[in-house]
């Protein structure tokens, strides 16, 4: 099967190439010094990824420039499962968390938005997966449940209820998000174990009138 952009031929080569090291350097056991290296490398990698997305965005080439966003958000993933573990060698539990959740969301949207297959990257998103219940506790988050009285889309800026844009899909190489300018009121705030959002969690738990970090279980001390 021909390549559908053949002059992206010559840096989808180099791109797979960079990102198959980043990936053998992934690795917990690998040195810190050697991931923030491939970290510097994937970090010049996304200025090229720029570049190319640029080039699509003015051509007007909707499909060419959603196939680089999903290279983007694939390196940028990459990125900072890299960070993700250094975060974790440095004992910084906290920071890691985030950084891999925000990996798991960037390959979600890739998968969603591949322009043709984005199939192959589930193998990817499953070991993001396994550090999150292998090297973490089981959770709990908090889901809110809000009236927003007025918001708007990040692509056409007009009222969301207004626009043909949907949330969560690529459009000329950008995400579609909803913006919120104003909430009516707040309903109620719930605790889950699947919520939409993995940054807002439980961090910490009580026990004999001492609070403890819910990660390292060390005592949390009153400033």
């Amino acid at each position: 099967m021909s390549s559908p952009f053949p002059e992206l031929d010559n840096f989808i080569e180099k791109y797979n190439s960079t990102l198959h090291v980043a990936q053998s350097k992934a690795i917990y056991v690998r040195g810190i010094e050697i991931q923030q290296e491939q970290i510097r490398v994937i970090d010049n990698l996304l200025q090229d990824i720029k570049f190319h997305k640029d080039i699509a965005i003015r051509e007007c080439n909707n499909i060419k420039s959603n196939l680089i966003l999903c290279l983007e958000l694939c390196a940028s993933a990459v990125r900072n499962e890299l960070l993700f573990l250094i975060s974790l060698k440095e004992d910084k539990p906290d920071l890691a968390w985030q950084l891999l959740i925000r990996a798991q969301n960037e390959i979600a949207l890739a998968i969603r938005n591949h322009p043709f297959n984005g199939d192959y990257l589930n193998g990817y998103s499953h070991r993001l997966f396994l550090y999150e219940k292998t090297l973490f506790p089981e959770m709990y988050f908090a889901s809110r449940g809000c009236v927003v009285s007025r918001s708007k889309c990040s692509i056409c800026n007009d009222f969301i209820e207004d626009c043909e844009h949907i949330v969560g899909y690529a459009y000329m190489g950008e995400i579609c998000c909803q913006i919120i300018q104003e909430i009516k009121s707040i309903e109620e705030i719930s605790l889950v174990k699947n919520p939409a959002d993995k940054s807002c969690r439980v961090i910490l738990f009580n026990e004999n009138g001492k609070a403890f970090d819910i990660f390292t279980h060390r005592e949390i001390m009153e400033k």
